[in-house]
């Protein structure tokens, strides 16, 4: 079944851009398809003018592309072995300095490093998912729906470390159906049943009735 129709985002650097709708819209199956997760029926992915769009998934980490999502972590290794996957490449120095950064973000890593992350609380295991992609010190994070299922006290925390990331100039494509998140972009995309329905700023997304009608079909 055809999820999405007619769907165009584009996000230049260093900036964060928000792919808002409700649940069911369609926003999961679109960052799959730009990934290679989903295979597209039609369309194309542009990354810095080169069309990577039958580049497998494998090997969209070489364009320095994270794709962050409720399965990307291992439950049955420790907090400190999901950070270390990914980067078994850096030498011990700069490993230790990338670790000893996102320790600072997610302190509560930091204090059960050695424990299994199956351990971990759905907020917590959040903050391991986006620490992992950190490690990786990417160029273009593509994030699915991170506030999904936290409570309001993680939900904070996430935007506190996404605007750490924004300052830090990390171009960001985020889907989400929480529209705190409209706070911290750049720009704004309203996806409504598959379809692209608004495309601007935060303030006019806010003004608009996109929105509205995403959400309560009004």
């Amino acid at each position: 079944m055809q999820v999405i129709w007619d769907c165009s985002v584009k996000v230049f650097p260093r900036e964060f851009v928000l792919l808002l709708g409700a649940n069911g819209a369609g926003k999961t199956t679109f960052l799959k398809s730009i990934m290679g997760i989903i295979k597209p029926v039609a369309g194309r992915i542009i990354l810095r003018g080169e069309d990577i769009s039958d580049v497998p998934l494998q090997k969209k980490n070489t364009f320095n592309i994270i794709f962050l999502s409720e399965e990307t972590y291992f439950p049955n290794l420790t907090i400190y072995e999901n950070l270390r996957m990914g980067v078994m490449k850096l030498d011990k120095t700069e490993f230790h300095r990338r670790l000893k950064d996102v320790f600072s973000m997610f302190p509560d890593l930091s204090e059960k490093e050695k424990n299994r992350s199956s351990s971990l609380s759905g907020g917590q295991r959040k903050m391991l998912i986006m620490a992992r992609a950190l490690m990786g010190n990417p160029d273009l994070l593509i994030v699915d729906e991170p506030s999904s299922g936290l409570s309001p006290l993680f939900v904070d925390r996430i935007l506190d470390v996404m605007e750490i990331l924004k300052k830090r100039g990390i171009s960001m494509l985020v889907s989400e159906q929480n529209v705190e998140f409209v706070s911290l972009a750049d720009r704004v995309y309203v996806l409504d049943n598959g379809r692209i329905i608004f495309n601007g700023t935060p303030e006019e997304a806010l003004k608009d009735n996109a929105i509205h009608k995403a959400y309560f079909n009004i």
